[in-house]
């Protein structure tokens, strides 16, 4: 069982686009903003450098660097997660360490990647994490990209350390948030992952959410959840039947990141384009233009839910 309250981390989070200057080197001054503007829109929770972040097309310094300008910016205003999962463990542990620091309020990482490490590989490689920083850590489990799907025996081997805090389940089945819900418990926190199944993942136990796509339409993920907690889960279902619709649209650009930056900027505040691989999607594409404004008209009409 974990040695920390972990009550406050049963939010809404925002796992943040990291922008970009034209000369693609990571731009301060938009980090400072786009953390303002996730704020004052009422989220208090974001998650740093993972897969929406394009923490794994930065290097270890510009990560420290998107980290803290993160922390500093709205660390007392919100929780800030950090992803530190890398290819090795060693530089998974400085990140860890660097996120203790500045100020962080947990940690969190995949397994190693392009390799199929062993599951005793993954447990090393998240123990280790977990001794670099005294902070609650939460297991990434996401096989579609990593390719290592979590066990029950190895989520129980993990559960014995007091620094696992919870786990964000992004694997396909549903059924999976249950398990690990049930066998972590009530002070075990259990995020959803897959954005199109927020409000079926809070039904089968997760206690919130980390998504891609809160960004887009924060507000939208915001009334789920506050629906979710005045037990209306009729009109939650019925507003995930509006989300659902505009996360395809989302994915139907040449890249999400592209796309989910896109929105943001024309919501007045300039995101850059993703790194490549990643591609850009204009801002001036029609068919993002209409899915922008679809949104905003969304988030107008569930306004009074």
């Amino acid at each position: 069982m974990s040695k920390y309250d972990v009550s406050k981390f049963r939010n809404v989070t925002v796992a943040l686009n990291t922008p970009f200057k034209k000369d693609g080197s990571v731009d301060i001054d938009a980090i400072k903003a786009v953390c303002r503007y996730f704020r004052d829109k009422g989220i208090k929770q974001m998650y740093v450098c993972g897969s929406t972040g394009e923490g794994f097309l930065l290097d270890t310094e510009e990560r420290m660097l998107v980290a803290e300008t993160v922390v500093n910016e709205v660390g007392k205003d919100m929780n800030i997660i950090v992803h530190v999962g890398c290819p090795d463990t060693r530089h998974s542990c400085i990140l860890a360490a660097h996120a203790e620091k500045i100020g962080a309020a947990a940690t969190s990482a995949v397994p190693c990647v392009y390799y199929r490490p062993s599951e005793e590989s993954v447990y090393q490689h998240w123990t280790k994490i977990t001794e670099a920083a005294d902070l609650p850590f939460f297991i990434y489990n996401i096989p579609q990209l990593t390719g290592f799907n979590l066990s029950m025996n190895l989520f129980n081997r993990m559960l014995e350390n007091e620094r696992v805090a919870g786990v964000k389940c992004s694997s396909d089945p549903a059924q999976d948030i249950l398990r690990f819900k049930h066998a972590g418990g009530k002070d075990f926190i259990v995020f959803n992952g897959p954005d199109e199944q927020f409000v079926a993942g809070r039904l089968l136990g997760a206690d919130a959410g980390i998504g891609g796509t809160y960004g887009a339409m924060p507000e939208l993920y915001l009334k789920m959840d506050e629906l979710i907690h005045r037990h209306e889960w009729e009109k939650a279902a019925q507003l995930q039947e509006i989300v659902t619709p505009l996360i395809y649209r989302l994915c139907s650009f040449p890249s999400m990141h592209g796309a989910v930056k896109g929105i943001i900027t024309l919501d007045g505040c300039p995101m850059g384009d993703p790194r490549l691989p990643f591609l850009p999607v204009a801002t001036d594409d029609p068919k993002l233009v209409e899915l922008y404004h679809d949104i905003r008209k969304a988030v107008e009409d569930t306004k009074e839910w």
